[in-house]
């Protein structure tokens, strides 16, 4: 019920329009009601003029007249065979009308579904991605890429087709009160037999939804393992054949595609199961109205006609009821696809809506870890950590793989929030202020270079909507990007591919330093932006981030020592803790950890 409620709450902005597509399918079942008492009074009409002929007094026929309900509609005489015709032309003009109407109607109820379907998955798949936006990279990293990727794309399709497909079902929502109703006037012993029938069809519609919704669940994760492995296999297609892998890919692809073919065959049976169920007791039932039926014509109780007429009406009313439980089958997919949508729209934000925080003002860079520890999962990554970086100083980060260095500069941006001990620049703890406000006076520049499909223009200018062409162009001549952006075809407006796919490493790497470079931040942090370039490339962003470290407080990831022995303090970090802090020629002179990792790198 949980899940119901919220997915119920999500359509109360588009009650106006469900309302009128309810009023629409009530209009559409009176039209349904119109054709079959059309039908039972005029087969009545002509039984009587088959026998009796027009010897006798006048026939005189009262459409939808009902005893104390309906008693002032007109009659219509009918003294003559010239009567009975134009009675036909009557009838026929009255069913083309009907058409017609229900036509309209049953349009309306179509197209406001529909739309409201579709609204509704633009609503939600815009909160999705805002959510995944915003939410903490802590967060994230606890989940799969593809399973994310599944609950943004495959659930929030099927709750589109359960919403936008719902047309029909409110139709037969709608349909079998109106009939029932209506068939109690009519007749009250054959409705009362009639609907006997309708709890047991209940009682088999909601345990049958309730293994498909299971179903369906268990459906909608394995998409998001195939989803997740598919996405892996094309980032790493050159490592699965270099490795020459391709055949176990193939198989832990199939194996996935497998699983989900035995979840979704389980729902395909249950669903499949349904209809001839409903069909089966709906039999019984029929047949017990029309055996009784039948007794009532025999005893004079019930005319031909509306034995006619009332038989096609109990037939039709059992239809809806069978759309009903197929819809029921797609609810309970719905609501599997909801459950999984809503534990994304649960995700927690960095900075919760009512959060009051102060603006980090513009800054010098003087930035201070005291007494920093950090962990993931309740593992220690960094313990005690203490630095200090003056503005305008190169503060190297060195250490094995593991050591902490990528999880310590993390923090700085508040990427993740410090288990203890605090962060400050300029005397401002960071904890205490936005982070949008924070993150505009950091700019960073990754070893694995992350550009995005537009234009060159575009990535340079990324995340400084307010930036110029001409700073633009600046941006890039400052990078050693410009003479090799305006040979392109169509110089800055070139798109690149999707992750800049169709420039060199070089090429991507000074794009992503002309985005910093326009963005002006006081700090910078620089993950060995040149370890897998060549020497030529190497040398032109080395230029450049010699052109963009000036001036600002610079944090620099170093994995090959050599680019760092001119920083003004390196910090030495070993399985998450400081060993050494000092410059090149101090650290030397200690042989300590530095001057170990120093002889190792010179083997």
């Amino acid at each position: 019920m949980p899940i119901f409620g919220r997915f119920v709450r999500y359509l109360t902005p588009y009650t106006v329009q469900i309302i009128f597509a309810a009023v629409c399918a009530f209009v559409i079942s009176i039209c349904e009601y119109g054709y079959f008492h059309i039908l039972a009074e005029t087969t009545d009409i002509l039984i009587r003029i088959s026998t009796e002929g027009f010897n006798g007094e006048p026939i005189v026929l009262r459409y939808f007249y009902i005893e104390g309900i309906f008693d002032g509609l007109p009659e219509i005489i009918l003294a003559n065979s010239h009567d009975a015709i134009q009675l036909v032309g009557l009838v026929l003009t009255s069913m083309l009308i009907l058409v017609v109407i229900k036509g309209v109607f049953t349009f309306c109820n179509d197209y406001l579904m529909s739309r409201v379907g579709h609204r509704l998955f633009v609503r939600v798949r815009n909160e999705l991605y805002t959510k995944i936006l915003f939410a903490p990279l802590g967060v994230l990293r606890e989940h799969r890429t593809g399973d994310l990727m599944s609950r943004v794309t495959d659930d929030v399709r099927t709750w589109l087709n359960g919403v936008g497909t719902t047309a029909p079902t409110i139709r037969a929502i709608v349909t079998v009160p109106v009939f029932v109703c209506l068939l109690f006037v009519r007749n009250f012993e054959l409705t009362v037999l009639a609907v006997l029938v309708l709890p047991l069809l209940a009682y088999i519609i909601s345990r049958v939804g309730k293994r498909v919704r299971h179903a369906s669940t268990g459906i909608q994760q394995r998409a998001a393992d195939i989803v997740s492995q598919l996405k892996e296999t094309i980032a790493g297609i050159k490592i699965i054949k270099s490795f020459t892998a391709e055949e176990l890919e193939q198989h832990r692809f199939a194996t996935a595609n497998n699983r989900q073919y035995r979840v979704a065959m389980q729902r395909v049976r249950l669903v499949a199961l349904l209809p001839p169920l409903i069909e089966l007791i709906s039999a019984v039932g029929f047949g017990a109205v029309f055996g009784f039926g039948c007794w009532q014509v025999i005893q004079g109780e019930l005319t031909t006609g509306w034995f006619i007429g009332y038989i096609g009406m109990i037939g039709y009313m059992f239809k809806p009821i069978k759309t009903i439980g197929q819809f029921n089958n797609v609810l309970q997919q719905c609501l599997a696809s909801a459950e999984r949508i809503f534990y994304v729209l649960d995700f927690q934000e960095e900075e919760p809506k009512g959060t009051k925080k102060a603006l980090l003002p513009d800054v010098a860079g003087d930035v201070r870890y005291r007494d920093v520890s950090f962990g993931y999962d309740r593992r220690a990554v960094l313990k005690n950590i203490s630095i200090h970086a003056k503005p305008g100083e190169v503060v190297a980060l060195v250490g094995e793989s593991g050591s902490g260095k990528t999880t310590l500069l993390n923090l700085l941006p508040r990427f993740y929030e410090v288990d203890s001990g605090e962060i400050l620049i300029d005397g401002h703890a960071i904890s205490g202020v936005t982070s949008r406000s924070l993150r505009r006076q950091i700019a960073i520049v990754p070893q694995d270079t992350i550009l995005f499909d537009g234009t060159v223009g575009e990535n340079i200018g990324y995340g400084c909507p307010e930036a110029t062409r001409e700073a633009v162009i600046e941006a890039a001549q400052q990078a050693n990007a410009h003479e090799f952006i305006v040979q392109m075809p169509k110089g800055y407006e070139t798109s690149i591919g999707e992750s800049g796919l169709k420039l060199s490493g070089g090429q991507q790497q000074r794009i992503s330093i002309a985005r910093a470079i326009l963005k002006n931040p006081r700090i910078l942090i620089l993950d060995e932006a040149t370890s897998a370039l060549d020497s030529k490339s190497e040398a032109l962003v080395q230029d450049s981030l010699a052109k963009l470290m000036k001036g600002r407080t610079n944090f620099v990831i170093a994995h090959r020592l050599s680019t760092v022995s001119h920083a003004d303090k390196i910090v030495v970090l070993d399985h998450g803790e400081v060993a050494e802090i000092g410059t090149h020629q101090e650290l030397l002179k200690r042989e300590g950890l530095y001057q170990n990792l120093c002889r190792l790198q010179l083997r």
